[in-house]
């Protein structure tokens, strides 16, 4: 009986000492192929993470500006100096550093002149995380000291402010107003490729059928792909 507990009990120790190299390449080969499967998945519910992200601060820029603009009798949060209003009397911005006529220090009550300030009841009409670097929150350049308000891609949003009682016309239907809309905001999705707000689509100069084909269906992704404050859009 005990020479038979000894002999079980070195077997059962010769067996304990590991894996085999063969079954190491099983395992790795099954992890690996779990990966691959779940890899895409994942990355694709981060994006949606993010997409969400950027649409509500799309949303919170335009309530920013509603609300001064409610408190300041019309009027809008931009250094008029710095920038002129189209035919359309609409005012185009970016919010990246030093391109925003100082609307993000005027809704953040950062403005530097004080015996100059648009923003007289310094209030707080736009809160953001602040970040050390441009991406997901709101940036100060160390150069300039300018701030920056970006997407969790890294991008600037796109601002339209709007001088018209009508609200702002679409930026991808240019003939079609927005009612009640003095301020939209988009930003340009994962691949950073949408339309920018410039009242004109961007399309390429076809030189035939089959290149005006292409072009439209660039043009319908990068909408599609984008994301808004006015509108949703199913993908």
């Amino acid at each position: 009986m005990i020479i038979y507990t000894r002999m079980d009990t070195s077997y059962i120790s010769h067996r304990s000492k590991g894996f085999t190299l063969i079954e190491l390449i099983v395992v790795i080969a099954i992890l690996a192929t779990l990966a691959s499967i779940a890899y895409p998945t994942y990355m694709s519910f981060m994006d949606d993470a993010k997409r969400t992200s950027s649409a509500k601060t799309c949303a919170d820029i335009v309530e920013a500006v509603t609300r001064f603009r409610s408190d300041n009798n019309g009027m809008l949060p931009y250094t008029a100096d710095a920038v002129k209003p189209d035919k359309n009397d609409q005012i185009f911005l970016k919010t990246a550093d030093g391109e925003d006529a100082d609307m993000l220090k005027i809704l953040t009550n950062r403005e530097e002149d004080e015996d100059n300030r648009l923003n007289s009841l310094k209030e707080f009409y736009l809160r953001s995380t602040e970040v050390e670097e441009p991406v997901d929150g709101l940036y100060t350049n160390p150069n300039n000291n300018e701030l920056g308000l970006y997407d969790p891609w890294g991008n600037p949003y796109y601002v339209v402010l709007c001088e018209e009682e009508d609200g702002c016309l679409d930026p991808f239907a240019r003939k079609k107003r927005l009612r009640n809309k003095p301020c939209i905001v988009y930003g340009l999705g994962p691949d950073g490729l949408g339309v920018a707000p410039n009242g004109k689509v961007a399309k390429k100069k076809a030189a035939n059928k089959e290149e005006a084909e292409i072009a439209a269906e660039e043009e319908a992704d990068a909408i599609l792909d984008n994301v808004y404050s006015w509108k949703k859009v199913s993908k």
